[in-house]
């Protein structure tokens, strides 16, 4: 498998660069290199390895066309691509930053096995330590405007599809097979994979797990430490382990 070189810098276009910086966007007008920029490069000269690897790193894979920079990650982030893979990014994959604050120092990673597909459909952004998986032949796919924090893990190993607007707070799990046969009297067996479906404008609480086969409807909140092993309605309110559903017709804002 073929790693991705890590990365932490943007440009969307060739008439107005973008550096984030400690959280923050600071941007800079043509031409690149004036006085505010050597200020910003002498704050915090690591932002000059980041640009080199950052270059390198759309070049490299040539994600649509590399010069748009469609990731923009932490440094020591990765990528990793086994055969076939396909990596592909509407506007732009965010990797690392800092979302839930200083808490979490790990870095994000997302690896892709042979023939897998991961489709970000607009802007999406993974916080520190989020580990995406799509096993060989897979598809995951995560909608516009649809964020992952700190230490959750999707790990896909046939089809998981997120939908746009969606909360993932942190050290959330989601994943659609159960990993290991288990045979039973009858001669029968479990399962191992089935899709998992979460619609639009869906908030997940933190330390949460969501199991193969699941489907959450639009609109719906998980509370935290919920095991979502069963469908949850749209506009609905999950809690529990076992889970259950204690309020319908629920809305909830960012």
């Amino acid at each position: 498998m073929a790693t991705i070189f890590p990365i932490l810098w943007y440009n969307d276009s060739c008439r107005n660069c973008q550096i984030m910086w400690n959280g923050g966007w600071l941007s800079v007008d043509k031409p690149m290199f004036n006085t505010k920029m050597a200020r910003t490069l002498r704050m915090n000269p690591k932002l000059i390895l980041n640009v080199i690897y950052s270059f390198f790193l759309n070049l490299f894979h040539s994600i649509r066309s590399f010069y748009r920079f469609r990731v923009f990650a932490d440094f020591g982030s990765t990528i990793t691509r086994g055969s076939g893979a396909r990596l592909i990014i509407d506007r732009r994959l965010y990797l690392g930053g800092k979302y839930i604050g200083d808490m979490v120092h790990s870095k994000s990673s997302v690896r892709m096995y042979r023939d897998s597909v991961f489709h970000v459909m607009g802007r999406v952004k993974l916080g520190p330590g989020v580990g995406i998986v799509t096993g060989p032949g897979a598809m995951l796919s995560i909608g516009d405007n649809t964020y992952i924090t700190a230490s959750s893990v999707v790990y896909c190993a046939n089809r998981i599809t997120i939908g746009r607007d969606c909360a993932i707070a942190w050290n959330t799990t989601i994943l659609d097979t159960d990993f290991h046969h288990i045979h039973y009297p009858d001669d029968t067996e479990n399962e191992l994979v089935k899709p998992v479906q979460i619609g639009d404008h869906v908030w997940i609480g933190c330390n949460c797990t969501v199991l193969k086969g699941v489907t959450i409807g639009d609109n719906a909140v998980i509370g935290a430490n919920t095991l979502v092993n069963k469908n949850v309605p749209p506009n609905c309110l999950a809690v529990g382990n076992p889970m259950r559903i204690i309020r319908e017709d629920v809305e909830w804002k960012a």
